[in-house]
Formats: structure tokens, sequence, C-alpha cells
């Protein structure tokens, strides 16, 4: 009974450490266990391969940039792609984007994407609004203001240290956002991503004098 109850205690911490430090603290493999295995592969010369031609003999031709995943959550299909550090398994991931083929609202974040949604309600979190870009990495058109959550704990990467940002692609039912006042729970999320920002870039952006990036009422 005793073995029994460690072995639930130890699940249940390791499904918590997953989910808490979800993303930039993973890699390949508790990438896989939380999203399933990836479906394709853009290489470093943007050309798709499916994981099966991949596996066969892509690799031995060509440099992997990024892996792309696919899943559903509350019946809404989502896809996700990952860049990581570099292709081995152990690999931390430096990049993720996430579209979902139906943009949601604020207020439904939770229901898609709970591990995501503890980091942006983590103590340490703090919602914002910009007028400057925070990601290279939307495909989709951006509103003039733009939303992020920093989570102001620093992680370490290969190049040092950092912290989690996360950029929100939103829109006013279809219509871009032209002021923060516009932004509430019903604000909606075409895609989003979770990148690394660092400690210079924070300072500048928030707490310098003049901060670029401004905190807002948080409407997850």
């Amino acid at each position: 009974m005793r073995k029994l109850v460690m072995m639930l205690v130890f699940s249940l911490l390791f499904i918590s450490s997953s989910v808490v430090f979800a993303n930039l603290n993973d890699n390949r493999a508790t990438i896989q266990a939380q999203y399933g295995d990836y479906r394709l592969i853009i290489d470093s010369d943007n050309q798709l391969w499916t994981k099966a031609d991949w596996e066969a003999n892509g690799y031995k031709k060509a440099k992997a940039a990024s892996y792309m995943y696919s899943f559903t959550r509350q019946g809404l299909r989502i896809q996700m792609e990952v860049l990581y550090d570099n292709e081995k398994s152990e690999s931390l991931v430096r990049t993720q984007r996430f579209t979902p083929d139906m943009a949601i609202k604020l207020k439904e974040f939770k229901l898609y994407f709970p591990e995501v949604y503890m980091m942006i309600t983590a103590p340490k979190a703090q919602v914002f609004a910009t007028n400057n870009p925070l990601s290279r990495h939307f495909q989709d058109i951006e509103s003039p203001i733009r939303m992020g959550v920093l989570i102001k704990e620093l992680a370490n990467g290969k190049n040092g240290s950092y912290y989690p940002l996360l950029a929100f692609n939103i829109q006013d039912e279809g219509r871009l956002i032209k002021d923060t006042s516009l932004i509430n729970e019903d604000t909606y999320i075409r895609e989003f991503t979770i990148e690394r920002t660092y400690r210079t870039t924070v300072h500048d952006a928030m707490d310098s004098s003049k901060p670029e990036w401004k905190i807002i009422k948080s409407h997850f």
C-alpha cells in the first residue's frame, strides 16, 4: 500500500512539474509525452518532410529547423510548431507557436490550454500591452496593440538566463485592436507563442522610466 501511495505521489509530482514549467524548460522527450509525437519537419531550407520520410533519410540530407505537432483539445484541433536548441532528444525548447483552427476568447484559454494557463496565472506572471512587436513567429496580421505575459522568473538556457515570454496575436471578432481599453475577456486569440526574452530586453521595455510594455489587467 505504501509503495502504491509513493508511486501516485511521484506521478503527481512529475505531471505537475511538466505542467508548471511547461515549454521552455521542456525538451523533445517531454513535449512528446505531453502533446504526442511530431507529424512534420520543416528543415533549414524551408522544405517540408513527413515524419516517416525524415526518419528514413531526411535527417541525412538536411538540418531540422522546427517540428510540427497536431493535437485536439475540447474538440478543437491545434497546430503547434516547436523550435529546439538543436536536434538532440534532450534539446530544450527555444520557441513554441500554438495555432488553433478557430480563434478562442481569453476567458476560454484555461479550457484549451490548462498547462499554459498555470504559467500565465503564476505569482510572477505580468500581463502587459504594447505598441511594439513581441514576436517574429506569427503567421497572421497583428493588431497595432499587442498583448504579452512575462514570467518574471529566470530560467536557464545554453546561452544564459532568460525570462519566458508569451506573445498573443489578439483580435476583436476579426477586427484589429487599436486601443488597450478594447482588450477584455471576450478578446480573441488567433495564435500565441512562448519564447525567450533576456533581462536587458525586459529592463529596457518594462523597468525604464517610460516603459514600452505597460502592465494591464489580466482577462484570462
